[in-house]
């Protein structure tokens, strides 16, 4: 059986979850924090950062590796597209939210809440920064790119969508609504995805929100 460990509460562990449940692959959840990660931990994940995932004797660490993985073993339903171009764009978007989406919505969990868990406190500072400095660019592009679409590749939910919604997850999370007024697209696209049963289930095991 694979197992994922890590933390449901990372985007990025949620990521991996969200492609499991989406191929209805049998799964389980080894809790482990990073903050800091037991060096158990970094016999499957040298760099000690979750999540990292077993299946047998094999281990490998980082999300778009594992996402890889699973898509690449069980081919059913397909979270990675197909055709060579529209491929391309989904690992694109992939490391677009990984990295670059990252700093708008997950640096604000990870400042406001994330800091409490390793005894420090929030920089409310740092926090209007993001909010004010660092989304406006991102999120623009993004609501370009989403558009008028439900999907952002090909009419069909794939790991672009899912990378993109873990991290609007993560900014939910710390309190900070969804850019309604600024960016409808981004709005419209996020609320109708975390819907989908694979992220609700999810959501509503955290204890930080709830989705009906």
């Amino acid at each position: 059986m694979i197992t994922i460990h890590g933390s449901s509460v990372s985007p990025f562990v949620r990521k991996t979850l969200v492609c499991l449940i989406e191929k209805e692959i049998e799964h389980e959840l080894n809790p482990i924090s990073p903050f800091p990660a037991p060096e158990s931990h970094l016999k499957i994940s040298p760099l000690g950062k979750i999540p990292a995932m077993t299946d047998g004797d094999l281990a490998i660490p980082d999300s778009a590796a594992i996402c890889g993985y699973i898509d690449r073993k069980h081919p059913e339903n397909p979270m990675f597209p197909t055709e060579a171009g529209s491929y391309g764009r989904a690992l694109w978007y992939q490391i677009w939210a990984d990295n670059e989406l990252a700093k708008a919505t997950a640096g604000l969990f990870f400042n406001r809440v994330a800091v409490r868990m390793m005894k420090r406190e929030p920089d409310e500072a740092l926090i209007q920064k993001i909010i004010a400095d660092v989304q406006p660019p991102i999120f623009d592009y993004l609501e370009a790119e989403i558009g008028d679409k439900e999907f952002l590749l090909d009419d069909q939910f794939s790991i672009a969508d899912i990378a993109v919604t873990c991290q609007f997850v993560q900014m939910m999370y710390s309190g900070e609504p969804l850019p309604e007024a600024s960016h409808p697209n981004i709005t419209r696209y996020i609320n109708k995805h975390i819907r989908r049963n694979s992220f609700k289930v999810l959501i509503n095991a955290d204890p930080f929100m709830d989705v009906e």
